[in-house]
């Protein structure tokens, strides 16, 4: 089991490092991707000039934790009015194992606007928590997932409350979405952690859904 959407309080959660990947070696988590919200005005973020010691702290608990594997990672906003996009650490980035990016072809930029940024980051790279259903509702499944998958982008279920319409999950409104992105569009799953270390492994629901769509083979990882 992954969760690779976890905040620290080098951003705006509650719990350390440690804290956060302590819990999901408890919780029998075989990966866990610490990816703090980076250089953005939003909220309280990580800043480049803390980004070695973010690194090296990260590094520290996977040797502390060898059980489960931890992942160093950042999430992007992509509202250039927040982010500036263009003064992005390019350097920095490719030193992470994960990169995800927020407000995609939604509020923020489009993946033709960051495709300049996409062209020269190595990490993974993944969009998060977006409501697939409302921002795709005119375009066939099967295109959407040609999209993600031309611009060689994961794609995340997130079992943050925050992310859901009528009470409902964004992903599980967007299933007919997800049906069409089997074996063509990497997944992963990420809990968002703020306020809450239960939250970290808390991921039945997200599960259950993986494995109703097929998907088990499409998550990140599923291959190790």
């Amino acid at each position: 089991m992954i969760n690779l959407h976890n905040h620290t309080r080098y951003s705006d959660g509650d719990f350390t490092i440690e804290q956060i990947v302590n819990a999901a070696e408890r919780g029998g988590l075989s990966h866990i991707a610490i990816t703090d919200h980076f250089e953005t005005s939003k909220v309280h973020s990580l800043r480049s000039v803390q980004f070695e010691e973010y690194i090296r702290e990260i590094r520290s608990a996977a040797k502390h934790h060898p059980d489960v594997e931890v992942l160093a990672g950042v999430e992007i906003d992509t509202d250039p009015s927040r982010c500036n996009l263009e003064e992005l650490p390019i350097d920095m980035l490719n030193e992470l194992d994960i990169v995800l990016f927020e407000y995609v072809d939604g509020e923020g930029s489009t993946l033709e606007e960051l495709e300049p940024i996409l062209s020269d980051i190595r990490p993974l790279r993944g969009i998060a928590h977006m409501d697939i259903e409302r921002i795709y509702f005119n375009i066939e499944p099967d295109k959407v997932a040609n999209r993600f998958q031309d611009f060689d982008m994961f794609v995340e279920i997130n079992s943050s409350l925050p992310y859901r319409r009528y009470g409902i999950p964004f992903y599980e409104l967007a299933s007919n979405y997800f049906k069409a992105f089997k074996d063509q569009v990497r997944i992963s799953v990420g809990a968002d952690t703020h306020h809450s270390l239960t939250d970290v492994v808390s991921l039945e629901r997200p599960y259950h859904f993986v494995h109703e769509m097929g998907l088990i083979n499409d998550l990140l990882f599923s291959d190790k």
